[in-house]
């Protein structure tokens, strides 16, 4: 009679004693594979459905690692799950076989190693044996995934990415769905093939170099436990990952470097220092600059948070600390392996000496945590907050500034997967980890985002806070834990938690338009270059004439000089803010209030009697002074003077510029402010050659009359950003207005719906154009005076 399953009581045996990281997740791809078809039928070659390539090959890897499990209680029940592997890979096999040769016969050759082991009794071939079974199957789906994506052979890639790997999953971590997209986008055929090949590469390839970190890891701890079997699986592991990870290690690496590690991965462990010293800076899948803070706020937050658990699990009443809640040890176990999994992403782009000590340094505290199981020795909760923080301020001195700018979402990240936890562990109908994953969620919404929503939109907060508690449409999660719900009910709440903190991040202004941003960006350039561009030819006006046109030269000298010093002061800017991007919002806020400060006063058409037309009077003066000197002695003194004057009639424009444009950068990062930057610029260069060529002809007031509405308008956006960036950090009152607005209107214009954004924004705008009017008519009343005979001087 067949069985069911092939997990018998040796087996369970086997799984109850051994550590559940330490286990092959295999049984339920078993139980899913059941009944597995005979070796030798049609079916293997028949086309096959998306799903059965996925489906032969989780069968094939359930029935190897249940005859691991089974080989030292039962060899020939081991002996015949073995055989049932290579039937189950059969249908895979035949399609691998037409995609990548080489890859079949090394999974062909690895299933007979196995059979061969298990009849031989012996476990660490056997491990060695599945292991590159697994992953040379995982080599050659891959390769002819990418075929099939060149091709933009849809179905076919649908099909081949199903058989993959992802990073192990966690309560801190969901799986990438990166590849799954670009895959779903080739086939409705509105992303290109080439595209669509570097993200699911980039999603790969990360996934495959985590899996092998792990094996490493594994390995080493394996070692010092004494577990040879499994030691044999993580070395065979480990070695066939980077088989994978190959070609992306030659392109940056070369082949001999290729070779030579390859050989170290093969004689593991004893290569071990070699071999992690050769992965060095290595990253087959290179992080965005996005993901790289992302990961560096993981580590810290992360590593944050495992005192703060640890501290509820232990008892210290006694002599000796004691585990009390086991439940919140493993939370801090938890939290010190994501920070660990973050690192680990991390340490290729730090030098050498400090990416080993800080991950020695976690390393230890997770193997002193680890101790706690066996209560062979329980940490102080002083200690540990102790080391952690020794550890956060190593963190933070090694990280570069820009890693460490504040993330606005990145508290809704870790929101979110503490959410992900609850409804994994209701799946696994385990209560008590559901119930404190939601008190974790909570804690950390009500420490900062739920106070901070709730100033803006009150119906946004009492929402989540039912949605997390006790509500009724749909169930409050703390409802659903009580009342034991099924899974579906545990979904329908994530979904709507899902959409709801999508809101609060928009609310939050943790997202902005870019198009926006560079936008104004745009508008800022081109009307500070515009006036530089008007200022440097009124001044040359009156060099037309040839005695005194070489007197340009160093006027058109000194504006170069001013445009690198422009750009040298964008660099230094960047980076004084960059050492202080911590402070995020605060920053922001500040830097915000300087350069609306500081556009307040340049509006100089408001006050063009004083400013535009006195400014230029004292240029004038002082270039008439420059030009007429007192014969060939003062040529030099001449020369000097004229290119001074021409680099401070550019550079006053363009440090006020780059003041503007930092606080631009600070909202939606360099790359969108210079995207906008590089448009204005290109327009203050067209208008620029068109006035040096035309000069008297242009109207000059008009141009700037009309830049300075332009102006005007980027005034408004920025102080209602501005003043909403006050309200979130607490330094501004917030009172909602009567009507909710778009929040459309809050990424484009400014308008966030609160009376103090609107009564200030309207006041910025309204002082600037009625500045425009008095000053008019303060014009106005002086010519009628003047008309009229009442001038100071005839009075």
């Amino acid at each position: 009679m067949t069985r069911p399953a092939p997990l018998t009581l040796g087996a369970l045996t086997l799984a109850a004693l051994l550590p559940a990281a330490l286990l092959p997740t295999a049984t339920a791809s078993a139980a899913r594979s059941q009944p597995a078809q005979p070796a030798g039928t049609a079916q293997a070659a028949q086309p096959l459905p998306p799903t059965d390539l996925a489906v032969s090959a989780e069968a094939t890897r359930a029935h190897l690692a249940d005859a691991a499990l089974e080989l030292d209680f039962d060899p020939a029940a081991a002996t015949r799950l073995t055989r049932q592997a290579r039937r189950d890979a059969a249908p895979l096999l035949s399609a691998l076989n037409a995609a990548d040769p080489a890859s079949a016969r090394a999974v062909s050759a690895a299933l007979t190693r196995a059979e061969t082991a298990a009849r031989q009794q012996d476990p660490a071939a056997l491990a060695r044996a599945r292991a590159d079974a697994w992953t040379a199957l995982l080599r050659g789906s891959l390769g002819a995934l990418e075929r099939a994506v060149l091709a933009a052979d849809a179905p076919a890639a649908r099909q081949w990415l199903a058989v993959r790997e992802y990073r192990v999953a966690s309560s801190l971590t969901r799986l990438n769905a990166d590849a799954t997209a670009a895959a779903e986008a080739l086939a409705a055929g509105t992303l290109a093939p080439q595209a669509a090949l570097s993200a699911i590469r980039s999603d790969l390839l990360d996934a495959y170099q985590a899996r092998l970190n792990d094996a490493l890891r594994d390995l080493q701890l394996s070692q010092q436990r004494g577990f040879r079997t499994l030691a044999a699986e993580q070395q065979a592991l480990a070695a066939g990952y980077f088989r994978i990870l190959a070609p992306a290690y030659a392109g940056q690496r070369g082949q001999a470097a290729t070779q030579s590690l390859q050989a170290d991965l093969n004689a593991l462990p004893g290569s071990l220092a070699r071999v992690t010293q050769q992965l060095g800076d290595f990253r087959a899948a290179p992080l965005s600059a996005r993901d790289i803070r992302a990961r560096a706020s993981q580590v810290t937050r992360f590593l944050s948070l495992v005192p703060v658990e640890y501290a509820r699990g232990v008892n210290e009443t006694g002599p000796a600390p004691t585990v009390q809640r086991e439940v919140e040890i493993n939370e801090a176990r938890t939290f010190l392996s994501g920070a660990q999994s973050a690192l680990a992403d991390l340490t290729p782009l730090l030098p050498a000496t400090q990416a080993r000590t800080l991950t020695g340094d976690l390393n230890t505290l997770a193997a002193d945590l680890s101790q706690t199981a066996l209560n062979a020795h329980v940490p102080g909760a002083a200690d540990v907050q102790r080391r952690v923080d020794t550890q956060l301020t190593a963190l933070r001195a090694a990280f570069p500034a820009d890693w460490q700018r504040a993330e606005p979402g990145a508290d809704l990240d870790v929101i979110r997967r503490q959410l992900d936890a609850v409804v994994a562990a209701a799946a696994a109908h385990d209560w008590t980890a559901a119930e404190t994953a939601r008190l974790d969620a909570y804690a950390l919404l009500e420490s900062g985002t739920e106070a901070r929503i709730a100033v803006f939109n009150p119906d946004l907060k009492t929402r989540l806070e039912d949605l997390l508690w006790n509500g009724h449409s749909p169930r409050g999660l703390a409802e659903l834990i009580r009342a034991r719900a099924d899974d579906r009910a545990f979904q329908t709440t994530r979904a709507a938690l899902q959409t709801t903190l999508a809101d609060v991040a928009r609310i939050l202004g943790t997202e902005v338009a870019p198009a926006a941003v560079a936008t104004n960006a745009g508008i800022i350039v081109f009307r500070e270059g515009l006036e530089a561009v008007l200022i440097l030819a009124a001044l040359m006006g009156s060099l037309r004439r040839q005695d005194v046109r070489h007197l340009r030269r160093p006027m058109w000298l000194g504006a170069a000089g001013a445009f690198a010093a422009t750009a040298a002061t964008w660099y230094a800017l960047q980076g004084a803010l960059g050492l202080l991007g911590r402070y995020g919002e605060k920053l922001e806020a500040v830097v915000s209030l300087i350069a609306i400060g500081v556009l307040l006063l340049i509006m100089n058409w408001f006050f063009h009697q004083v400013y535009w037309t006195d400014r230029m009077a004292a240029f004038q003066k002082h270039k008439h002074e420059l030009t007429r000197g007192p014969g060939s002695a003062a040529l030099r003194v001449q020369w000097w003077g004229l290119a001074v004057l021409g680099f401070t009639s550019v550079y006053r424009e363009g440090f006020e510029t780059v003041l503007f444009l930092q606080s631009l950068a600070l909202q939606a990062g360099a790359a969108t402010v210079l995207s906008g930057t590089a448009v204005g610029l290109g327009s203050v260069l067209a208008i620029g050659a068109a006035v040096f060529r035309l000069q008297a002809k242009l109207p000059m007031k008009k141009l700037l009359v009309w830049t300075g509405m332009l102006i005007c308008a980027v005034l408004g956006v920025m102080v209602g950003n501005t003043v909403h960036t006050l309200q979130l950090v607490g330094w501004l009152p917030v009172h909602p207005l009567p009507v909710t607005l778009p929040a459309s209107l809050g990424l484009w214009l400014g308008l966030h719906g609160t009376w103090e954004g609107v009564a200030l924004q309207a006041a910025s705008v309204t002082a600037v154009i009625g500045s425009f009017f008095a000053a008019e008519a303060i014009k106005e009343r002086d010519l009628n005076r003047r008309r009229a005979g009442h001038t100071p001087a005839n009075t």
